[in-house]
């Protein structure tokens, strides 16, 4: 699993609010309706609203965890990778967890906060609910998801890059690179040289390692790292995309996401 792939990133508060209004609503529906752990022995007051409750502790935390995701998004310049997406749906999973047993003991119960009991708790009544909020969370979070690539690549460092062979460097301007291309365990770098045309450079890497290289560039798709700056036109729909490439006679596949975002970039560039 290549951790630092490019991945879309729900970026907009609007859909974050609908994710979270969406699980809160389905575990509330779950509890009420389903009464799981033999609830309905249980004659409460109030004891449909207070199960309601616990779609709180699901939106509360998808809504705070969005305050720090974004700032990570804009700090990586607007790109987003498969660990940050794992590590945000880990930590989100965990305040969940977390806000829902002091929900249970001071809400529900009347009890004191009494972390001893956390681990049994979580595992009687904390993990059965997994297997429903995070399939569902993270389907969300992927259709609401898009790319957005930033405009400006002024006032970058000269790029070098390290290949896995001995004295194996590539040093050029953030400039000069047009796109990459995965080749099994090389990849082709094609690069705008003196002349302004574009020239192959062939390293033994990975196109993963690369994407920590070129800050300014966007795997487009699975085999293809691109010069955003360079693209000209997009051909095709969402389904099935390419982009066209300044020097570069053949177009570039772009996967679904980078489709729309590449179009969007497209329209906003000057």
């Amino acid at each position: 699993m290549q951790l630092n792939r490019s991945i879309a990133f729900t970026a907009s508060w609007k859909y974050t609010f609908l994710i979270a209004l969406i699980l809160g609503a389905l575990i509330s529906f779950i509890l009420i309706f389903l009464q799981p752990f033999d609830t309905y022995q249980h004659n409460i007051s109030n004891k449909n609203l207070l199960l309601s409750g616990y779609g709180l502790c699901i939106a509360i935390p998808v809504l705070l965890i969005h305050f720090p995701e974004l700032f990570w998004y804009r700090s990586q310049r607007s790109k987003w990778y498969l660990f940050n997406e794992l590590l945000i749906l880990a930590v989100g999973l965990l305040l969940i967890t977390a806000l829902c047993f002091v929900y249970n003991n001071v809400v529900i119960n009347g009890y004191p906060v009494t972390w001893a009991y956390f681990w049994e708790w979580l595992m009687t009544f904390g993990l059965p609910f997994v297997p429903f909020i995070m399939p569902v969370w993270i389907y969300l979070r992927f259709r609401f998801s898009g790319v957005t690539i930033a405009q400006d690549i002024a006032d970058m460092a000269p790029i070098i890059i390290e290949g896995e062979n001995v004295n194996e460097q590539l040093q050029f301007t953030p400039e000069q690179f047009i796109f990459a291309q995965v080749q099994s365990n090389y990849v082709d770098i094609y690069l705008l040289n003196d002349q302004k045309k574009a020239e192959k450079h062939v390293l033994r890497s990975t196109l993963s390692a690369l994407v920590d290289q070129i800050p300014h560039a966007e795997q487009v798709h699975r085999s293809y790292l691109v010069n955003p700056q360079y693209i000209t036109s997009l051909e095709g729909n969402t389904r099935k995309g390419a982009a066209v490439l300044q020097h570069i006679a053949d177009p570039i596949p772009v996967s679904p996401k980078h489709f729309k975002g590449l179009k969007s970039y497209l329209q906003d560039r000057p």
